[in-house]
């Protein structure tokens, strides 16, 4: 993860192939939700890349936007493929990068039959307010990707305005320096233990980003930490409606089985993915505490408020299922399900709460 200036002239390196296999991952479950049905409740998906690069590195590992055209071949196969239009936004500040990609794109032929691309050399911040007609259009689906090569442009504003978008999954990047500033911030300070400690920092950048949500907002935001070196990059996630949450999850668990946030070790608790151990992860046990407190105590009364529970910790769903069945066992709680599932998440099931003196 180099400079603007140099990124493209270097091999990717490993974070670099981590965060690119993030977005890819991500892309590959976003698809389907829009493309499954024969009939969708979208006609028109939009993907953007605001910082779009010539396509590849020197050795030819195909950058963001051949990942993302790569995985929209694999879906047109799909029942909704032929009743969706499908649209790719690529920019990038240097035209000579974009003049690279347009040929790359070419080379493809057939493989992008069927999608309309804009391609432009465009800042981004013409390039993002160009797609304010689309991001506002309440009846296409959208996913934004901002990696910003070292420069922190997702400001509050650029912030407000990813979250107002109606049907609309973004992923952001920031780079070490970036993520060093949330050192100091005071509403962070107070939020985590160790707020100088470099490995929790992208802790306190999603807890920023949090605090610029609308009072009750129903969002969801999840972080993901990428190591090169000594230094710590973040993913920023961002999504309006729980499966995009969920689907998110499930690729930063598959990415990192102890802690589903960091492609490194990051409560150093030494625990390998399957090993057996007395103690719980430091993150899944601060989760279990809670949901068992906030369910013994009466706080936690159907299936939508333990999935934000779930969410408000950064695991998926499936996590909440031992903490669950434990309380059943022990008759503090009656319910029907075992894993709740965000497909009933407007309309829950309920848990009943059977003794809260327990």
């Amino acid at each position: 993860m180099a400079s603007s200036s140099d990124f493209h002239e270097k091999p990717f390196d490993e974070g670099t192939l981590t965060k690119l296999h993030i977005l890819e991952l991500y892309a590959r479950a976003w698809l389907p939700v829009f493309l499954a049905r024969e009939s969708p409740t979208f006609t028109e998906i939009h993907i953007y890349d605001f910082f779009a690069g010539p396509g590849a590195d020197p050795i030819g590992q195909p950058g963001s936007p051949l990942r993302l055209l790569s995985q929209l071949d694999q879906v047109r196969h799909l029942p909704g493929w032929a009743n969706v239009k499908v649209h790719a936004h690529f920019s990038d500040a240097d035209a000579d990068k974009i003049a690279l990609l347009r040929t790359r794109i070419s080379d493809l032929g057939s493989s992008t039959a069927g999608i309309e691309f804009d391609i432009e050399p465009l800042r981004f911040e013409e390039a993002f307010e160009r797609s304010r007609h689309i991001r506002q259009n309440r009846k296409v689906a959208k996913l934004l990707l901002i990696d910003q090569c070292g420069v922190s442009y997702v400001t509050s504003e650029v912030f407000e305005q990813l979250v107002g978008a109606p049907t609309c999954d973004f992923l952001f990047f920031l780079s070490s320096s970036t993520l060093n500033r949330f050192h100091d911030h005071p509403a962070i300070t107070q939020k985590i233990t160790r707020p100088d400690d470099p490995h929790l920092v992208h802790r306190a950048a999603t807890d920023y980003y949090r605090s610029l949500l609308p009072a009750g907002a129903r969002y969801h935001l999840a972080p993901f930490s990428i190591k090169k070196g000594a230094n710590i990059y973040g993913l920023i996630f961002g999504s309006g409606h729980p499966l995009g949450m969920a689907k998110f999850l499930d690729v930063a668990w598959a990415e990192d089985q102890v802690n589903g946030e960091a492609d490194f070790n990051i409560n150093r608790d030494n625990i390998l993915p399957g090993q057996p151990r007395l103690f719980e992860a430091t993150k899944l046990g601060m989760f279990k505490d809670e949901l068992t407190h906030l369910l013994r105590s009466g706080a936690v009364l159907n299936e939508r408020s333990v999935i934000e529970v779930c969410f408000k910790h950064g695991v998926r769903p499936q996590h909440a299922e031992p903490v669950l069945t434990q309380l059943k066992r022990e008759g503090t709680i009656d319910l029907s399900f075992r894993v709740p599932q965000v497909k009933n998440f407007a309309q829950p099931r309920l848990i009943h709460i059977k003794d809260r003196s327990r």
